[in-house]
């Protein structure tokens, strides 16, 4: 018997857009993604999660920097 502790899923991150491997005995709690440390849910059931998702590059990319803004910023 494989206990579930020994069991992974991966998931994208959807800041980076990077592969995490997940333990399965986190599958719903908030983990971190080691590459960016962005916090997300575990589940491998999420579409939006993937690389080629809705979110563009800029969402993620504003995502990750924290810089996420409603209106556009006058430089």
């Amino acid at each position: 018997m494989v206990q579930a502790s020994y069991m992974r899923f991966t998931q994208s991150c959807p800041t980076c857009g990077r592969r995490v491997q997940i333990r399965a005995s986190l599958m719903g709690c908030t983990v971190a993604c080691q590459h960016c440390k962005a916090e997300f849910v575990a589940n491998p059931n999420r579409e939006h999660d993937s690389v080629g998702s809705t979110a563009s590059l800029m969402e993620r990319v504003e995502r990750a920097l924290g810089t996420e803004t409603t209106q556009p910023v006058n430089f």
